[in-house]
């Protein structure tokens, strides 16, 4: 399966360390322009990153109906050996930042591939999986389907988590199994959680309960006010000052404190 990326390159000089930026469920590898800009500032201080469609999303192979929380783990696995050979200069300097729905995918990645990571990065991260997917949908009770949307799933082989990302047969089984949230004590390098306290998609409490599960060193930065996305509420295509301002003093904070961790 081929998957599509952009490598930005810090100007006129090797890179210190690599980023690889990991979108959400149902976007692309531009998180509305957040990456785009997340690079540009990453490259301004020598970091060197790697932003990618997963599979089923953009223009990477895939159909979403596959997708499952260990194919998008074995993606990221792929992106930072690759975004290793694009910055050889670097010296295995990486860093992984996820967003949203991919949050927690990347924290398991790191939690199973520790020498591979040199700090992490969650912006809003979805940590719980299957409270999120089951739990928390009315059609779920006692972890049974109801009839007319097991019906839909059977018929059509997902049902919509939102306009556009799909909920596979094969991913609802696996949120039962795959626990990231249980995985948290075994991520030791250096994270910081950035994730607004209005979130009313992924609640800021979730990122409160994984700081504190999480073994290494971890801030927790709480951007007052900031719906999903770190942006202002029903604004999907940030272009609101308020969440542009938002969204350029995380991207300032996320380099400093890249540029902070051992070299």
């Amino acid at each position: 399966m081929r998957l599509h990326g952009t490598f930005t390159a810090p100007r006129n000089t090797p890179p210190a360390r690599v980023a690889v930026l990991v979108h959400g469920g149902g976007v692309t590898r531009e998180e509305g322009g957040f990456f785009a800009r997340m690079a540009d500032g990453l490259a301004a201080t020598g970091t060197a990153s790697l932003r990618f469609d997963l599979r089923g999303h953009g223009t990477s192979q895939g159909d979403q109906r596959d997708l499952t929380l260990s194919g998008v783990v074995n993606d990221i696995r792929a992106a930072v050996d690759h975004a290793r050979e694009l910055a050889s200069s670097a010296g295995g300097r990486v860093v992984v930042l996820g967003a949203s729905f991919s949050g927690g995918l990347c924290a398991y990645y790191a939690a199973h591939h520790s020498a591979a990571v040199d700090s992490l990065v969650l912006v809003n991260p979805l940590i719980e999986y299957k409270k999120r997917f089951i739990d928390d949908k009315p059609y779920w009770e006692n972890d049974r389907i109801a009839p007319q949307e097991g019906a839909a799933l059977l018929r059509d082989g997902f049902l919509a988590h939102s306009a556009t990302f799909k909920l596979g047969r094969a991913l609802l089984n696996e949120v039962f199994y795959v626990r990231p949230d249980h995985a948290l004590g075994d991520v030791r390098c250096p994270t910081l959680i950035v994730h607004g306290t209005a979130d009313t998609f992924i609640p800021v409490d979730s990122s409160r309960r994984a700081a504190a599960q999480i073994s290494g060193p971890v801030r927790l930065w709480e951007i007052d006010g900031a719906q999903h996305g770190i942006a202002v509420h029903d604004d999907p295509t940030y272009a609101e000052p308020r969440t542009q301002r938002w969204q350029a003093e995380v991207i300032e904070g996320v380099r400093t404190w890249i540029t902070g961790q051992r070299g």
